[in-house]
């Protein structure tokens, strides 16, 4: 009898010390109420914007508290043939899936539930407007081709705890190329991506990087032509 209220005293003493835990990831990580909110204008976003997306459903919720995490998704824009999309790596509703290209329009309608946060990119790399914009499209192609050449690869979504996220809990400080032979997740695809398209430095394993780092992409290095600005709350 002793041992089972010893059993029954730790355990609740375990839970008690997890919900103190839990609740004040919750007041620091969840909440937003320090951001400025903005109504999203197509008009204003640009190829390299970066949009952080907090869900709220109570699967996410409780993952995001353990791992201390604000927003735990990732979206790239991009402009082609006058149009605008978001890059993603994200299961909608099991009929989108995998490496996605949405339309913006799409998107909003997929996301209306969702707090957002909008990254604006900022590119400079001469004193000549021209040449800027033919730089600003030469990391739009290459956005495109990774697009392109791994949606296939990628085409079902894989995503989800399991046990290869032992990864996430130490630090290799080196890069490595995506290993698709792996379930990856939407931060390591996105920051090959980013990789790949020149917008980041080459520095450090993708599995290095946590979500947080996307936030006004402080956790990242950046070519001297590229900058980033955390903007605001996105009211979509």
């Amino acid at each position: 009898m002793n041992h089972i209220k010893l059993f029954v005293f730790y355990l609740s003493l375990i839970l008690i010390l997890v919900s103190i835990y839990m609740t004040h990831n919750y007041y620091k990580y969840k909440d937003f109420s320090g951001y400025s909110i903005k109504k999203l204008g197509k008009e204003n976003i640009k190829t390299g914007d970066i949009f952080l997306l907090a869900y709220h459903k109570p699967q996410n919720l409780i993952g995001d508290l353990l791992m201390k995490v604000k927003f735990n998704h990732v979206s790239l824009a991009v402009w082609e043939n006058g149009e605008l999309y978001l890059i993603e790596y994200a299961n909608y509703f099991d009929k989108y899936q995998g490496l996605l290209k949405i339309p913006y329009e799409r998107w909003i309608r997929f996301n209306k539930n969702t707090t957002v946060l909008k990254n604006s990119i900022s590119l400079s790399f001469s004193q000549n407007e021209k040449e800027d914009r033919e730089e600003e499209k030469e990391i739009e192609k290459k956005i495109l081709e990774y697009y392109y050449q791994n949606k296939d690869k990628m085409s079902e979504f894989k995503g989800g705890w399991n046990i290869g996220w032992y990864r996430f809990l130490y630090k290799k400080n080196k890069y490595r190329p995506l290993d698709l032979s792996y379930q990856t997740t939407c931060t390591e695809i996105m920051v090959s991506l980013l990789g790949d398209s020149g917008i980041v430095k080459k520095e450090k394993a993708l599995s290095d990087y946590h979500q947080s780092d996307f936030i006004g992409m402080s956790g990242f290095s950046l070519p001297n032509n590229v900058k980033y600005t955390q903007d605001y709350l996105c009211s979509l």
